[in-house]
């Protein structure tokens, strides 16, 4: 299923999403809750204090984190769960990248 518009999950039962055709990301990205997110970020913090971690793992540890962000323009590829609409039409991630690609003739004196 398609998704129209961006959103915050309030509500997630196995949620995965494909973000492919929004970030070139092959991988499905989990999604929960703000709180379970939260809650996630700060347990992997904790476990990776002091160890040393490089910008590589820190960027490999925020991709395994779930995040409570639907974009639009990306697919539902399992699970179900509830949103709050929070963009829609030209504000939505989607309706920025279309309206960058858009171009509009200049008028000139000629």
């Amino acid at each position: 299923m398609a998704i129209p518009v961006d959103g915050l999950i309030v509500q997630a039962t196995q949620l995965a999403v494909d973000e492919a055709a929004m970030t070139g990301e092959s991988d499905e990205m989990k999604k929960e809750i703000q709180e379970v997110c939260i809650a996630r970020r700060q347990e992997k913090a904790a476990e990776n204090i002091g160890k040393g971690e490089d910008d590589g793992n820190k960027m490999m540890m925020r991709h395994a984190l779930p995040s409570p962000i639907v974009l639009s323009g990306t697919n539902i590829s399992g699970g179900e769960g509830k949103m709050i609409t929070l963009m829609v039409g030209e504000d939505s991630a989607l309706g920025q990248i279309i309206k960058t690609l858009i171009v509009r003739p200049e008028v000139t004196p000629l």
